[in-house]
């Protein structure tokens, strides 16, 4: 066997170790997060934003050209994370829109708050608040945005419920899913949370790894 051949069984080998390894422990993660919800650390927040899914798989740009963030819109993002997504929709939304950084972490609220600072953006509001009882009055948001989170949040049907009390008329409720999120929902799944909150599947994007979907209020005679 020359070395060539060799290289490519133990680059293959080490692959498999690395697949298999990352598939168990999504696997127990995902046993725990079963019985004991809480936040992602913030430490992980490093591994699920990154370069690579921003770039090929989950791009901000494409996700907010899917959900039309316009100027003058106002938008909720729970979990924003360190920022990535929220500072390309901020940037949609200039000069009269807002978006409304929302996290039950406080060390999460006050890194995006000194972004924002650092980036003189001045239409990020990051703020702690509660996704089971927004401080957001009735029909007041354009977009409510959920990027790898919902399943995270206990009760995800209490949430989208709370997310369709803040809707305005004609205003959307958007959920992105990825695969190696240790809570990634099925599609199905978060079809059924929205149905039983009272939203209706307005468009939907993507494949099984990766998914954008997009509810509206029911409409009701």
């Amino acid at each position: 066997m020359d070395l060539a051949a060799a290289l490519s069984i133990i680059g293959f080998l080490l692959l498999v170790i690395l697949l298999s390894g990352l598939f168990l422990l999504q696997v127990v993660f995902r046993i725990i997060r079963h019985w004991y919800h809480f936040p992602i650390p913030s430490f992980m927040i490093q591994f699920i934003d990154n370069p690579l899914r921003r770039r090929f798989i989950q791009s901000p740009e494409v996700a907010a050209d899917r959900m039309g963030l316009r100027p003058g819109m106002r938008v909720v993002e729970i979990g924003p994370g360190k920022g990535s997504y929220t500072f390309a929709f901020a940037r949609r939304v200039m000069p009269d829109g807002v978006v409304y950084a929302c996290d039950i972490q406080k060390d999460v609220v006050d890194r995006l708050r000194e972004r924002a600072r650092r980036e003189d953006v001045s239409n990020v509001d990051a703020r702690i608040d509660n996704a089971h009882a927004f401080s957001f009055p009735d029909d007041s948001i354009d977009r409510v945005i959920a990027l790898s989170c919902l399943a995270e949040i206990p009760d995800p049907v209490k949430v989208l419920k709370e997310c369709k009390r803040i809707l305005k008329p004609g205003g959307l409720v958007c959920l992105t899913e990825l695969l190696p999120d240790p809570d990634y929902p099925f599609r199905g799944t978060e079809k059924g949370w929205a149905a039983e909150a009272g939203l209706e599947l307005a468009e939907e994007f993507g494949g099984f790894f990766a998914y954008q979907l997009h509810f509206r209020k029911l409409v009701t005679a």
